[in-house]
């Protein structure tokens, strides 16, 4: 039997789409409720949607039939509650007593963090209340959701995936034919993405090495701060303001390193992606995917969250590998996520689904 299954979430970004995308052209019926049609913060272009779906604020009469929807699906996936329709939808389905589950990243990032408790505990009380398997992005969050909600239900870890695939070209920089070296962020210019830890890492590390380049990838309301920090070294340093989803494995062949220095991220997908483009990456304890997929020195540099020293001691080991070792660290980096693959996470999605079904008790 087909299975019918009921996501909703926050916006059609594109990592969202091509999974479920992926889904869709699987073995089971997927309908997909967009709390918003789009986000106007964010720039990217869009994906064709080739999966059934609903924007709840297309129009007042969409929640009634996402209703209708949720109520008609053989499993439900919650990977949002702060909103009004939500909520509702998940007190709908678990007052229905049918199979349903959140799934969500690690909880407990944001100061204070009791604050995110009582949230929580509050928001989430028809999850707290029931045995719904939660379905958690990472290893990082089993932990965290087992503490919050107990041992009386299924965990599982499936966390975000991408296409991966589009990052396997050749990176240069690892090829011996560059002279510098060659570090890379990628993400918004945010205190919680550390880009400004980086700023003043890579300040300090090029007054000890002349080798040695930093290409900032993306936008943000730091961006002056670290014009300001990186000036003395404004030679060695490039601004590429952002680029578009479909653009970054062709930024990312222009790198030897990528360095991802969050104060805390629930996943982020940027670890993987600069796995899979033969970068070795550097990035933090608080990080979903680097806790995942990245060990110290076979295909990068696990650092202390929010540590200048750490970070700085991570691009000193990077700076003085050899053209070989580099080479070895590129080999293993697309290595350790070559099964992390779009279609093997659709696989696993399904499959967690009809587990959920056929265990399910009420």
């Amino acid at each position: 039997m087909t299975v019918k299954i009921f996501v909703l979430t926050d916006i059609p970004s594109p990592y969202q789409t091509e999974i479920f995308n992926e889904i869709a052209s699987d073995s089971c019926e997927l309908h997909v409720g967009y709390l918003r049609g789009a986000d106007p913060s964010r720039r990217w272009s869009e994906v064709k949607i080739n999966h059934e779906s609903t924007a709840l604020d297309a129009g007042s009469d969409k929640l009634s039939q996402v209703t209708k929807v949720v109520r008609d699906s053989d499993f439900a996936v919650f990977n949002y509650y702060r909103h009004p329709h939500a909520e509702k939808l998940i007190y709908q389905r678990a007052n229905e007593q049918r199979p349903w589950c959140f799934w969500g990243e690690r909880p407990g990032f944001r100061k204070p963090e009791w604050v995110g408790r009582v949230l929580r505990h509050w928001k989430l009380k028809p999850l707290r209340l029931s045995t719904a398997p939660i379905w958690c992005i990472g290893r990082f969050a089993v932990d965290q959701y087992k503490r919050e909600f107990g041992s009386r239900r299924t965990y599982v870890n499936l966390p975000y995936f991408s296409d991966l695939d589009r990052f396997q070209v050749d990176t240069p920089g690892i090829n011996g034919a560059k002279r510098d070296r060659v570090f890379l962020f990628s993400g918004a210019l945010t205190r919680r993405k550390g880009v400004d830890v980086l700023a003043r890492a890579f300040e300090q590390l090029a007054r000890e090495e002349r080798n040695v380049m930093l290409r900032i990838l993306g936008d943000g309301p730091l961006r002056k701060d670290l014009e300001t920090i990186l000036a003395p070294v404004a030679d060695r340093v490039q601004f590429v303001g952002f680029k578009d989803w479909s653009e970054l494995p062709k930024q990312y062949a222009t790198a030897d390193v990528l360095c991802v220095p969050s104060r805390y991220d629930g996943w982020g997908l940027v670890v993987p992606e600069g796995l899979a483009a033969g970068l070795p990456v550097i990035a933090t304890d608080r990080m979903g995917s680097a806790l995942e997929f990245i060990r110290t020195g076979y295909n990068g540099w696990t650092v202390r969250a929010g540590s200048l020293s750490a970070l700085m001691n991570a691009m000193r080991q990077a700076v003085s590998l050899s053209v070989e070792d580099l080479s070895l660290l590129s080999a293993n980096a697309r290595e350790s996520v070559r099964d992390h693959t779009l279609q093997h996470g659709a696989q696993r999605f399904v499959q967690y689904a009809n587990e959920a079904v056929a265990n399910w008790r009420s």
